[in-house]
C-alpha cells in the first residue's frame, strides 16, 4: 500500500514539473537550439531507417538472412517512436491540441501500425505512414519560409532548386505510399509481379509519370481501379500545376519589379524634397552641467526665418547595447528596476560610452561586467537615436553570438540587476507584450525577429 501511495506521489510529481516540460519542449518541439536541432536530425534518421527495415521486410528473398533482425529493430523503432509521441503529450503546453493537430495524428498513426498488426497481420505496412514525419524536415533547417516567398524562379537558380527539391520529396512520399498499397492489394496472388514493395514502386513511379511500360500490370479489379486513379493523379500532377506555378512565377517576378521601381521612385521623390535645412544657431546657454546630466538653451532661427528663442537640448555621452546570444542559442537578458517608470523590466545588456572609448569595446565592457559573459563573434547591428529632436547622443546596438559566461558579474554600488537566460520564444513573447519597455532595445530585437524569425 505504501508503495502504491509513493508511485502515485512520484507520478503527480513528474505531471507537475514544469521545469523538466519547459526543458523537454525546448527540445523536443523547437528546432532552434543545438539540442533541439540535434534530436530532430536523429528523429528523421530513425524515421528513414524504420521506412527502409519496412520495405526491406517485403523482399522475401532477404527474409531467411535478414528477417528476424528486421523484426526486432522494428519493435525498436516502434517503442522510441511511441515515447517520443508519449513525452510530446507530456511536455506540449496544449496536449489536446498537439494530439488533433496535422503533426500529432501523424505522429499518432507512425506508432500504431505496428501495434494493430498484432490484431491484423497486413496492416505493418502501414508503418510507410512514417515518410510523412519527414516534412519536418522544413521546419528543422528553416524551409518553411521558403515555400511562401516571392521571388520564385527568375529570381534565383538557388531559389528554384529548393522548390524542385519540395515538389521532388511530395512526389516520392506519394509513390512510396501508392506502391505500398498496391503491393497490399496484389501481393498475395500467386505468380504477381507486386511480389515486393520495392517492385510496387516502380510501377507506381512509371504509372505516374505516364510512361506506362507495361511490363508490370494489376489484375484485380481494385488494383486496376487504383491504376486509373494513378494516371489520373499524374496528369494532375504534372500538367496542371505546371501552367499554373509557371503564370503566378511570371506574375509575382513582375509584381516584385513593378513595387522594386516604385520605392525607388519615392525614395528620390522623398530625397528632393528633404534637402537639408539646417537650423541657425544664433545663441547657447547652458542651465545645468552634472555628470549625467547637461541642458542647454539654443535661440535658433529656422530656414523659413521663423525663431525660437528657447530650444532645450540635453547633451549626453553615446550609449550602447548587445543582443548576446549563447551558443546554445539562449538571449542573455538583465532584470532590473527603473526608477523613472518605477518598473522592473527585462532588459539587454546596456551602457554609456566613457569618453574616447571605441562604442563596440564599450559594449564587450558593458557586457562582461554586469553579466560575466564574453568571447563569441560581434557585429554592429544598427544605430538609432532615443529622440533625435532634443537629445545629442546615438545608440550603438550589436549582435554578438556564442558568448560564454567565464566569471560572474562586476557590478558598481548604483547598480543592482539580475541576468537570465532566455529562449527565442521568450523574447518574442516579452515584445510582443510589451514587456520590454526601453524601445532603444526593443528597436534592435524587432530587426533581430525580422531577419532570423
Amino acid at each position: 500500500m505504501r508503495l502504491l501511495s509513493n508511485i502515485k506521489a512520484a507520478w503527480r510529481k513528474l505531471m507537475h514539473n514544469e521545469q523538466l516540460k519547459k526543458k523537454l519542449y525546448t527540445i523536443i518541439f523547437e528546432s532552434d537550439t543545438p539540442m533541439g536541432k540535434l534530436f530532430d536530425v536523429v528523429l528523421m534518421v530513425c524515421i528513414l531507417l524504420s521506412i527502409f527495415i519496412v520495405i526491406a521486410e517485403s523482399i522475401q528473398e532477404w527474409q531467411p538472412y535478414v528477417g528476424p533482425y528486421l523484426r526486432v529493430l522494428e519493435y525498436v523503432f516502434t517503442i522510441i517512436f511511441t515515447a517520443e509521441y508519449l513525452l510530446r503529450l507530456y511536455c506540449a503546453p496544449r496536449a489536446r491540441d498537439y494530439a488533433f493537430s496535422f503533426f500529432g495524428i501523424i505522429d499518432l498513426l507512425a506508432t500504431l501500425p505496428l501495434y494493430i498488426t498484432w490484431i491484423f497481420g497486413s496492416a505493418r505496412y502501414l508503418l510507410v505512414l512514417r515518410t510523412f514525419r519527414l516534412i519536418r524536415v522544413f521546419r528543422v533547417f528553416k524551409l518553411f519560409n521558403f515555400l511562401t516567398e516571392g521571388h520564385l524562379l527568375l529570381r534565383s537558380l538557388y531559389m528554384s532548386s529548393r522548390k524542385i527539391g519540395v515538389f521532388f520529396l511530395f512526389i516520392v512520399i506519394l509513390v512510396i505510399a501508392i506502391g505500398t498499397l498496391m503491393y497490399m492489394i496484389e501481393g498475395q496472388r500467386p505468380g504477381t509481379q507486386f511480389n515486393n514493395i520495392p517492385n510496387s514502386i516502380y510501377w507506381a513511379v512509371v504509372t505516374m509519370t505516364t510512361v506506362g511500360y507495361g511490363d508490370i500490370t494489376p489484375e484485380t479489379p481494385l488494383g486496376r481501379f487504383l491504376s486509373v486513379v494513378v494516371m489520373l493523379i499524374g496528369y494532375t500532377v504534372i500538367a496542371v500545376p505546371t501552367g499554373i506555378v509557371s503564370a503566378s512565377m511570371m506574375q509575382s517576378s513582375r509584381d516584385a519589379h513593378k513595387e522594386d521601381d516604385d520605392d525607388d521612385d519615392a525614395l528620390k521623390d522623398s530625397s528632393d524634397n528633404g534637402a537639408d535645412r539646417k537650423w541657425e544657431t544664433i545663441d547657447s546657454r547652458y542651465i545645468i552641467e552634472r555628470p549625467w546630466l547637461t541642458a542647454r538653451c539654443d535661440h535658433v532661427k529656422l530656414p523659413t526665418g521663423a525663431e525660437i528663442p528657447e530650444y532645450y537640448v540635453l547633451e549626453y555621452p553615446d550609449w550602447v547595447n548587445v543582443i548576446a546570444l549563447t551558443k546554445e542559442g539562449k538571449f542573455v537578458m538583465v532584470r532590473q528596476y527603473r526608477h523613472g517608470l518605477q518598473e522592473t523590466r527585462y532588459e539587454l545588456c546596456a551602457g554609456v560610452c566613457e569618453e574616447g572609448e571605441d562604442p563596440m569595446e564599450a559594449a564587450k565592457r558593458e557586457l562582461y561586467e554586469e553579466t560575466g559573459y564574453t568571447g563569441g563573434q560581434w557585429k554592429l547591428w544598427m544605430t538609432v537615436s532615443a529622440n533625435a529632436s532634443t537629445m545629442t547622443n546615438l545608440t550603438h546596438c550589436y549582435l554578438a553570438t556564442g558568448v560564454e559566461r567565464i566569471t560572474g558579474q562586476h557590478l558598481e554600488d548604483t547598480e543592482d540587476l539580475s541576468v537570465h537566460l532566455l529562449t527565442k520564444k521568450e523574447v518574442k513573447r516579452l515584445l510582443q507584450t510589451d514587456e520590454v519597455r526601453q524601445s532603444l532595445m526593443a528597436a534592435p530585437l524587432w530587426k533581430y525577429f525580422a531577419k532570423h524569425g
